[in-house]
């Protein structure tokens, strides 16, 4: 797909009835919103009887959005595309109330219960004030609707603490509608209705929610769950925030248009972690083992890794914590874990340690009550759990991160000489699921306490450790520009990757351009059958499922803990494949914008949008600004002829030649490929 980059001034035209006066509309840097259209188009809002009508129009394209006041929900939302008809994009969706002890969805409401006023401020936004009445008690709350772009902004807010949710609910009258998942968008679902796409989320910036949670779920044929629902739990005092969220419901035909914006700077060592491959050890082997593994591959030449080692710790891995120090005897203790890290300087590699400054072990010497985050009802909440000691770790106060943190990272970097950081769980997590609701902490009970205090440890990391920090990918999209790279597992995947085409989009469009991700995901989950884990015996024709999808989405090569690759001689073809393929491609496309993303289908080039409707995503094309260009076939048994549009100085594929698989890296004038399943051309004029 064409993809334009959003303007930098504010040159769209508005006018909004019955004033009739144009006002400019400026992008909002600092909102996860999705972008604005990037060529000019105008919002009206204006009134038709008893009706606010907000609409949209550039060019023939017109969408309109309905909202007449009756039930105090969002049923009295409807959404119109050009001249169908119209839908609900959030049936009843609204508050939940607490009323005498009793948790009430305002779908057991009825409209006499509600009254309302309304007003048009400044002509572009419509306030409207609500009260719900139960008996004696009475609810205040307020709706503020504002259209910038496709963008319908709803504000909601109450000034009391008797509103326990506010649920974003489903979709109504939309006969033929599908879920869409979205990769590495692990907070909602799209929803695919009327040849459009249709986005509603919660601004994770702004919520006072405690929890923000995902909906997928086919209700009927007419009706699908695809959104949020933000909750408002009490803290152990039994007090709640009062509402207050705000909401971008978009519809768009392109499914650029209805991403969320990711609002941060790119990562300081972007341009350093391109072309970057991650070698991750897991093994419980002695240090001087891998340190061996490391000047074996530096003697062939091997470079650019980034070298983390997981299992070091003085009790184990996921023991103990957060008492690590001093690194575990059984693997050689701290002079062996220094000489592991001076191996990997000596080979020109970044070197890093595990880190988690989320689970506190009860058999950690720095164990106390006093550090751990509580659930509502005052207990301390559990976090891993240790199958093979037995051991139950507890969540860590997240305002108590940093400080931690700073207790042990400055030890571990000097002892051992660490380049990089690698933090656990941090950027995998939703952060509502590390929520500490103690009343006695500043910020408990709030989805946003965790999310900044992970944002602090991640700056901290950075500075303790000297370079560029990683995380364990999940949730990272929350954490772009505060994190560098991360090792790309898809917390929204519900289905083992290998199986699943390249919808890049939101990895490429957003994510790519703030940080460096690396792989797709942890091995094991990534060629899972079923609920069946694959530890071991990767086949070569699944490296290059992985290489390719890798070479999609722009990761960095990522190698897994080389003890699940076989023998000393397939450990190292399997680094040298990986880092003689993926990382030249990785180096080119790293810094550079995607201009284009297409897919084949029938000898053409297409849309996203088409190639959804067609069920055609596995063959996909991507142009960079510095004019790569990237073929990758991930058909499952369709091979894809490509003829590359210019003579190439430069390529890097994995194409069928006389029937095999050929693999080649450099100078080549050729311009025509076959591309067997899992096979790639890169190119560059």
């Amino acid at each position: 797909m064409p993809v334009s980059p959003e303007p930098e001034n504010g040159l769209f035209s508005s006018t909004f009835l019955p004033t009739a006066t144009a006002i400019p509309i400026t992008k909002m840097n600092a909102s996860p919103a999705p972008p604005l259209p990037a060529s000019s188009f105008q919002n009206r809002l204006h009134v038709e009887g008893e009706a606010y009508i907000f609409e949209f129009q550039q060019g023939q394209t017109k969408l309109r959005y309905h909202y007449i006041p009756q039930t105090g929900s969002l049923h009295d939302l409807t959404v119109q595309i050009g001249e169908g008809a119209p839908f609900y994009p959030s049936n009843y969706g609204g508050p939940r109330f607490l009323v005498s002890g009793q948790d009430i969805p305002i779908w057991e409401t009825d409209p006499e219960q509600y009254a309302y006023q309304a007003r048009i401020i400044d002509g572009i936004t419509l306030e409207v004030k609500w009260q719900a009445r139960f008996s004696a008690q009475t609810i205040p709350y307020t709706y503020r609707f504002t259209l910038q772009g496709k963008t319908l902004i709803i504000e909601v807010e109450a000034p009391g603490t008797d509103i326990s949710a506010f649920t974003l609910d489903r979709s109504e009258a939309t006969p033929d509608a599908e879920l869409i998942a979205v990769p590495y968008l692990p907070f909602f679902h799209l929803l695919r209705v009327q040849d459009h796409f249709l986005s509603a989320f919660f601004d994770w910036q702004l919520t006072s929610a405690s929890t923000l949670e995902k909906m997928g779920e086919v209700i009927s044929e007419q009706s699908l769950a695809f959104s949020q629902t933000a909750y408002y739990h009490p803290n152990t005092a039994g007090e709640r925030q009062p509402l207050h969220e705000v909401i971008y419901l978009t519809v768009s035909d392109r499914l650029d248009e209805v991403l969320p914006s990711l609002p941060a700077e790119p990562s300081p060592s972007a341009g350093e972690l391109a072309g970057k491959v991650v070698l991750d050890l897991w093994a419980e082997r002695p240090f001087a083992e891998d340190a061996q593994l490391l000047q074996a591959l530096s003697a062939r030449g091997i470079a650019d890794l980034i070298v983390i080692r997981h299992n070091w710790q003085r009790c184990g891995f996921d023991d103990c914590y957060p008492n690590v120090l001093p690194a575990n005897p059984r693997w050689g203790g701290d002079a062996a874990l220094l000489e592991l890290s001076q191996a990997a300087q000596q080979a020109g590699y970044r070197f890093a340690l595990h880190e988690n400054y989320v689970d506190l072990y009860p058999n950690s010497e720095f164990f106390s009550p006093e550090w751990l985050a509580l659930g509502p009802e005052g207990s301390p909440i559990e976090a891993w759990f240790n199958r093979t000691t037995g051991v139950q770790s507890y969540l860590l106060s997240p305002t108590r991160s940093l400080e931690v943190a700073q207790q042990f990272a400055p030890e571990i970097h000097r002892r051992y000489q660490t380049t990089a950081s690698y933090l656990d769980v941090s950027t995998a997590v939703n952060p509502a699921e590390k929520v500490d609701y103690n009343a006695a902490i500043a910020g408990n009970a709030r989805f946003a306490t965790p999310w900044r205090a992970y944002q602090q440890l991640l700056a901290y990391q950075r500075q303790a450790h000297q370079g560029p920090v990683l995380g364990e990918g999940g949730h990272h999209f929350l954490y772009v520009g505060q994190v560098d790279g991360v090792l790309a597992e898809d917390a929204g995947r519900e289905q083992a990757g290998a199986s699943l085409p390249p919808l890049v989009h939101f990895d490429l469009l957003r994510i790519h351009p703030k940080m460096v991700r690396f792989g797709m995901g942890f091995y094991p989950w990534y060629f899972a059958q079923g609920e069946q884990l694959k530890w071991t015996d990767y086949n070569l024709e699944e490296h290059y499922r992985y290489m390719a999808n890798e070479i999609a989405y722009c990761h960095g090569g990522y190698i897994p803990t080389p003890d699940s690759l076989g023998e000393f001689e397939e450990v190292l073809a399997f680094i040298e494949r990986e880092v003689r393929l993926v990382a030249p491609i990785h180096q080119r496309c790293a810094l550079a914008y995607p201009l284009r993303i297409l897919y084949h289908l029938n000898g053409e080039l297409i849309e996203v949008e088409q190639a959804l409707g067609a069920e055609a995503i596995w063959q996909i094309f991507v142009e960079y600004a510095n004019g790569l260009q990237v073929w990758v076939n991930l058909h499952p048994t369709e091979n894809w002829p490509v003829e590359l549009p210019w003579t190439p100085t430069w390529v890097d594929y994995s194409a069928l030649v006389d029937g095999r698989r050929q693999d080649g890296v450099g100078k080549e004038s050729r311009r025509a490929y076959l591309l067997p399943p899992n096979g790639w051309v890169a190119a560059q004029p």
